[in-house]
């Protein structure tokens, strides 16, 4: 009886050893990291002409698309980044920040920023400048037709007092430079 114990267990150690039969060994390659394909995304943000006349530039701007919708990203840009051409003014004032945008079905957009927006005080032709700047550019999208300006989640009247900002503006075409 010890015999066969020992025996089966002789069998068994050698068949769980691999004597039998050599496999051949796996190789494990690398995994080649997935590349996301960048997407460029391009649209037209309006400036204000350098020289004092009463038109708007407008300015192409291409970026990486951030996931977030054209009309946020082309509002982000009118308000971040400084004009490329020395022909624009940037009349937007520093420190202002995009709060929201958000888009009605019936085509107002509601474009709240922060309180630096309404801190500046403005002549009559800045004002106009820098709120149809903001209606210029977000009515470039088929989606949007009016523009009501928001200072920290609130209608404002004015933002320095020559404008009226009650309702909403839509775009102004005479101030687009032809």
């Amino acid at each position: 009886m010890k015999k066969l114990f020992l025996v089966m267990l002789l069998v068994f150690a050698v068949i769980n050893s691999g004597c039998f039969g050599d496999e051949p060994k796996r190789q494990v390659r690398p995994v080649a990291p997935v590349q996301q394909e960048v997407k460029q995304i391009s649209f037209v943000v309006y400036r204000a002409a350098a020289d004092g006349s009463e038109k708007l530039l407008p300015e192409k701007i291409t970026m990486q698309d951030n996931g977030k919708t054209l009309p946020e990203n082309a509002l982000n840009a009118l308000v971040s980044i400084k004009p490329q051409d020395a022909r624009m003014d940037d009349v937007v004032p520093i420190g202002t920040k995009v709060l929201s945008l958000k888009i009605d079905a019936d085509g107002t957009a509601y474009a709240d920023f922060s309180k630096e927006l309404a801190k500046r005080s403005y002549g009559s032709y800045n004002e106009m400048m820098l709120c149809y700047a903001i209606a210029n550019t977000l009515t470039e999208f088929p989606e949007i037709q009016r523009v009501q300006i928001m200072v920290e989640g609130k209608k404002v009247v004015s933002l320095s007092g020559h404008m009226d900002l009650e309702d909403p503006l839509t775009r102004n075409e005479s101030l687009l430079n032809k």
